[in-house]
């Protein structure tokens, strides 16, 4: 038994389900481990990658046009976009490019499974550096 890990697969068999209970991810044979790994777990690093960065450069956007305004106007202590504006624009105004993201396939997934090379960018990490 795996003491420690990042991901529980649990894998239903002859024994029962209680594998595939107490685990994040269940699948009925082994087998399916390779579309588990090969499309989806690269396309949610890649979507995870996409939003984290989508919402670092959208929380930058909005703090180099708060300084802007107040260097403008002297350093005084005023906000350019008021309490709900600031919660429309973090919500509303980018819940579309958001579903974009994560809605995104850049190779299908008979590509992915015919070229397990593509993996190997995921493993470098290299989508979640600037």
């Amino acid at each position: 038994m795996i003491q420690s890990a990042d991901v529980g697969i649990g894998i239903e068999g002859k024994e029962g389900k209680q594998a595939s209970l107490a685990a994040d991810f269940s699948i009925t044979q082994f087998s399916h481990i390779t579309r588990l790994l090969f499309w989806h777990g690269r396309n949610s690093y890649n979507r995870s990658a996409r939003l984290a960065q989508f919402v670092i450069h959208r929380g930058l956007i909005i703090s180099i046009i708060q300084a802007l305004f107040s260097a403008l106007f002297y350093f005084s202590p005023l906000p350019i976009y008021a309490g709900w504006l600031a919660v429309g624009y973090a919500t509303l105004y980018t819940m579309f490019p958001v579903f974009s993201l994560v809605l995104d396939e850049d190779v299908t997934a008979d590509v992915a499974l015919t070229y397990p090379e593509l993996y190997r960018e995921v493993l470098k990490g290299r989508t979640l550096s600037m």
